[in-house]
């Protein structure tokens, strides 16, 4: 027999819109693990380039609207996060629960935009883009269609680097 409560809940997350309003902590959150992901693509080749840091301010700026200050602010704020984290599992746990497909989409656009950044695509950048999509459940094939358009677009000249 079915719980009476399970219908319920069933029935009420049914009825929820889908783009109800995040609580300011959890829009913080997320802020601070799309930032600290990007932060984590910049150094998973071991060389942290401007050109990189750049990429991940422009990203962190577009995706929140923020202001040049709120960016820099919130770019620290990752840092400070980055840097205790012990797993990508607490970023993309919650991205993955409380993101849209399409934000999911554009921190994968993100993702390889900072790994092209330097001009160079390393292997480990390339595993990390992987991973995360897997965890936040974009399918690979939609991974590598992102990949080649950002690959392809203006002033990219990469090339896959195995070490």
């Amino acid at each position: 027999m079915v719980s009476d409560v399970n219908v319920w809940e069933k029935i009420r997350a049914a009825l929820e819109p889908e783009n109800a309003p995040l609580s300011s902590d959890v829009e913080h959150q997320l802020r601070l693990a799309t930032g600290a992901l990007l932060l984590e693509m910049c150094r998973a080749d071991f060389k942290v380039m401007p050109t990189e840091r750049e990429s991940i301010a422009r990203s962190i700026k577009t995706a929140f609207s923020l202001s040049p200050e709120e960016t820099r602010e919130l770019v620290l704020a990752a840092e400070t996060e980055s840097a205790c984290a012990v797993s990508l599992q607490i970023y993309t746990s919650l991205i993955q629960e409380h993101s849209t497909r399409a934000q999911k989409i554009t921190l994968i656009e993100d993702l390889w935009r900072v790994a092209y950044a330097d001009g160079e695509l390393h292997s480990l950048e390339e595993n990390l883009v992987q991973r995360v999509a897997a965890l936040i459940d974009v399918p690979p094939k939609l991974v590598q269609q992102i990949r080649s358009r950002i690959e392809n677009g203006p002033h990219q000249q990469p090339h896959l680097s195995p070490s």
